[in-house]
């Protein structure tokens, strides 16, 4: 019964009308509009869309908003960030007891060169790679699983058994203290969305204001739709899920704890 006019035999009202009648009525109106309200504006509007921010304020609005959602950021000046980065992706691991971590395959990050220092601290890097997974044993299970775990593709096994992700987003939305990450080659989503934590590390020039802003650079990134990478990932602060009794949970869908390191 979901025609615009269904009707049961006792002449109930039913369906689309019904719906439509009933949402009229909690409105105060006798009968539904007949014509669709105006839409004069389109988009964020000019006040908001006009609005700029010096560099040092989107990092204090991205830190405060990146801050109330539990997570934790390092600013460092550009020439202490090689060794910066490598010291805090330590205490991270010793802080959350990682013994094993993965990250992008990406040029920004490599450039830092912390892979070394990293494993110096006995700390197995798997990059996302085709050799990655030779990081480590590739039958290597955490829990002794065999099966269908065993089958799937290495990088991914290996990618699994890490607690720790590492990747330089394309941007970061100050207002949202939200990553955009697109997914491609090196820069798989199994390592934002597989371990327990995460680590974004990018510049400050990266930051914008508006999710819109990003989304306009990916649009002139990539104009024919046919050439985006596989997907297109928003991360705003740890996972959080109340699917079951409204009861929140931190962690279920992706990292439960997470940090940024932003360069100036």
């Amino acid at each position: 019964m979901s025609g615009s006019s269904d009707k049961r035999a006792h002449g109930t009202m039913t369906g689309r009308d019904a719906f439509m009648n009933n949402i009229a009525s909690r409105l105060g109106r006798r009968t539904p509009s007949q014509t669709p309200p105006e839409r004069p504006f389109k988009g964020v509007p000019d006040f908001y869309r006009e609005r700029t921010m010096t560099r040092e304020e989107h990092i204090e609005q991205f830190m405060a908003n990146w801050t109330a959602l539990s997570g934790k950021v390092l600013i460092v000046e550009e020439a202490e960030a090689p060794a910066a980065v490598a010291a805090y992706i330590r205490q991270i691991c010793e802080e959350h007891g990682i013994t094993r971590i993965t990250r992008w395959e990406h040029e920004q990050l490599i450039a830092l060169g912390f892979d070394e220092p990293v494993r110096a601290a006995g700390i197995e890097i798997v990059p996302w790679r085709e050799d990655g997974a030779d990081a480590i044993d590739p039958g290597l299970s955490p829990s002794g699983e065999t099966g269908l775990w065993q089958q799937r593709e290495r990088l991914l096994r290996a990618a699994e058994t890490c607690r720790l992700g590492i990747v330089w987003p394309d941007y970061a939305v100050s207002s949202t203290s939200s990553l955009a990450l697109f997914s491609s080659g090196g820069k798989g989503r199994s390592v934002s969305l597989l371990t327990d934590a995460l680590l974004a590390v990018f510049h400050a020039d990266q930051l914008v204001m508006r999710i819109g802003e990003a989304f306009e650079h990916f649009k002139r990134q990539y104009p024919d739709a046919a050439d985006m990478p596989a997907s297109l990932n928003l991360i705003t602060g740890p996972s959080r899920s109340a699917d079951i009794e409204n009861d929140l949970t931190i962690g279920i869908h992706g990292p439960g704890k997470v940090h940024a390191v932003i360069i100036k």
